[in-house]
């Protein structure tokens, strides 16, 4: 080495897959925040910038990995240092242990918005770090595992309704994307525009078909599915035959059609729905009418009375769905998907 130089080696113990390396030379502060069993956690921004990013990055990163350990499966790494980059302009970037934000992330009000992209760079952690997708044709298993999971920490944290706001705004963002892009698949046999890695379905369709896999298998085996595919993947690569095979082998369910019609096939359903009251009671038609794949799906409806009373029921649809059903009371209102557990959009009439 020539005078005034130093050579300095690295060294990562853990297995890493190489598109997670990141390195940043720059005059940083640095704060340990606190520690989660023996992983320190860190902070790291501009010198310039330090009592404000403290501030930011203060929390909620030690809530996150408790809750992500607890839900997934063990930490990987050694420590979790959040850097502040000027190299990620738009939000942040997971790298291995060591995530990165654009600077506009310190604002010195611990920003929800930025706090949702803290969630979700530490939740890459597992999925797309820890477990990374085996090619990008697989890209979802990261985008969309990370925004759906970033979600549920929401739902554990901010409570219940945080989440149905979340899933109700990534359902919008669908329905928008697809009446221009409305063969858009998540998994394609290659994706020859590298845009498409990243694009929004990426993230928000992705995460919405985890949650209606979780509502299908319901939540205690959807869990057990994902902390065995976790632990069989850690530290290698995984593809969406193998989520499958682990979610099949939870529930005991053949999933091959579910993930047919929402990872290989394009669109999303949308139905026309019609409710009328009859004489001696009433009816309700759903017909699917995108021109796209026809799903077959299961739709909640709230049947809501004159009275004040309220039910339940689930109508079967294909191409078309059927129900009718008696009532003392007048029938005056028809609500789809209550609990949002659907991704549709839908015209609703009483004719």
């Amino acid at each position: 080495m020539g005078e005034g130089m130093r050579r300095t080696h690295y060294k990562n113990p853990v297995p890493t897959a190489t598109w997670l390396y990141f390195m940043g030379v720059a005059q940083m502060a640095v704060q340990q925040v606190d520690t989660y069993g023996d992983v320190p956690i860190e902070t790291w921004v501009y010198w310039q910038d330090r009592d404000a990013g403290f501030y930011d990055f203060a929390v909620p990163s030690k809530d996150v990995l408790a809750f992500y350990s607890d839900l997934v499966g063990p930490y990987v790494n050694k420590r979790l240092a959040n850097i502040v980059s000027t190299g990620t302009p738009g939000g942040g970037m997971e790298a291995a242990s060591t995530p990165a934000y654009a600077p506009s992330s310190v604002t010195g009000t611990r920003s929800r918005r930025w706090q949702h992209v803290i969630i979700h760079e530490i939740a890459h952690q597992w999925f797309g770090n820890a477990v990374t997708q085996h090619h990008w044709n697989d890209v979802w298993l990261s985008e969309g595992f990370a925004t759906y999971y970033t979600l549920l920490f929401r739902e554990h944290q901010y409570g219940h309704d945080n989440f149905i706001d979340g899933l109700k705004d990534s359902r919008q963002r669908i329905i928008d994307f697809y009446k221009e892009n409305y063969d858009f698949q998540l998994v394609r046999p290659f994706i020859d525009d590298l845009n498409n890695v990243s694009g929004a379905m990426m993230y928000q369709k992705g995460a919405w078909t985890l949650h209606m896999l979780r509502e299908k298998l319901g939540h205690d085996v959807y869990n057990t599915g994902i902390k065995t595919y976790y632990a069989e993947y850690m530290n290698k690569n995984a593809q969406t035959a193998d989520l499958r095979r682990h979610l099949e082998e939870a529930s005991g369910m053949n999933l091959e059609g579910y993930f047919n019609q929402w990872l290989f096939q394009g669109g999303i359903p949308h139905l026309e729905i019609n409710w009328s009251q009859k004489r001696d009671g009433f009816e309700i038609h759903v017909e699917q009418t995108q021109d796209t794949y026809r799903f077959d799906l299961s739709v909640e409806v709230e049947l809501v009375y004159e009275d004040g009373s309220v039910e339940m029921e689930t109508i079967q649809v294909g191409e078309m769905g059927h129900f009718a059903g008696q009532n003392d009371s007048k029938l005056v209102d028809v609500v789809i998907d209550p609990h949002t557990r659907v991704l549709a959009s839908w015209n609703v009439s009483n004719k």
